[in-house]
């Protein structure tokens, strides 16, 4: 939205929609057949643990982990009026040896068109440890009886589903904003982060609204630490703090962002490996926004 980016935001991850037809065809995985897949209604009581562990498994930059008592009591919630016509909410829960390795929290709603049932699975959530466990959980969402299509928002970019599904141009694929950052303490939000690789780099940043972010920084660091400082060496690439924002959690490319201006490389052949270091191997995607 433009409004944040007039703030120093910037878009550091976005997500896409999918609305898979039923009986989508999907590429086979070994061992999901030894995954088993049961539905019920939606219990706090009995399911609430079980989701807890499975969100906190996530390591994927954004993911929110819903660790407060109100955060996890949003995804219990289920009041007539938000229903729309569709039932109960329901959950999906996969199990190999006893063990839960994945669930998917989806409801359904019942219709028909001229061509037949016409019914819609709107999916919310869903996490699986494996490849056997995304192949089958997706295996039972898009084969429930009387309905169409499967719908599921706020998938990240490079989720397994996109890569099973043989078809995947079908499922209509949306791309959409996800999540916003807007850099408040820059040394202390640069040190905080892993790097994909070593990287040794002096930046010129500006910040309109946020002088004490303004200036030249020396960043050092790599896959397991960082270290940020002012420096007055020459500055190697120029940014302002919304393209870093943009870059925080790895998912948008300070490569991309020079190709279209809004990074200025100072020193040639400094412009790669900072890309390359500021990269991450999953895409970013808040869980769920507000």
């Amino acid at each position: 939205m433009e409004i944040y980016g007039r703030f120093g935001y910037g878009q550091a991850a976005q997500s896409v929609s999918l609305k898979i037809p039923r009986g989508a065809a999907m590429r086979p995985v070994a061992g999901s057949e030894d995954v088993r897949v049961r539905l019920e209604e939606l219990s706090d009581e009995k399911h609430r643990l079980v989701m807890r562990e499975l969100m906190a498994s996530v390591d994927r930059p954004g993911w929110s982990r819903r660790e407060t008592q109100a955060l996890e009591d949003g995804m219990f919630q289920d009041p007539e009026m938000w229903r729309e016509g569709f039932e109960n909410m329901r959950i999906a829960v996969a199990e190999r040896d006893g063990q839960v390795t994945g669930f998917a929290r989806f409801r359904r709603k019942l219709d028909w068109n001229a061509e037949g049932p016409a019914g819609r699975v709107q999916v919310f959530h869903y996490v699986a440890k494996d490849p056997a466990t995304t192949h089958a959980l997706w295996s039972v969402l898009l084969d429930l009886d009387l309905m169409a299509s499967v719908e599921i928002d706020q998938v990240p970019v490079d989720d397994p589903l996109l890569a099973l599904l043989v078809n995947w141009p079908a499922a209509q694929p949306r791309l959409s904003e996800n999540l916003w950052i807007r850099i408040l303490d820059l040394p202390v939000a640069l040190a905080s982060r892993r790097y994909a690789a070593p990287v040794d780099v002096v930046l010129e940043v500006s910040d309109e609204r946020f002088g004490s972010n303004a200036g030249r920084w020396r960043l050092v660091g790599g896959p397991e630490s960082a270290e940020v400082t002012r420096t007055e060496d020459a500055p190697q690439l120029a940014l302002d703090v919304r393209e870093l924002g943009a870059v925080f959690l790895g998912g948008t490319s300070l490569a991309q962002l020079a190709g279209a201006g809004l990074v200025r490389e100072l020193e040639p052949g400094t412009l790669f490996p900072a890309s390359a270091a500021f990269g991450w191997p999953l895409s970013p995607t808040a869980s769920f926004v507000w």
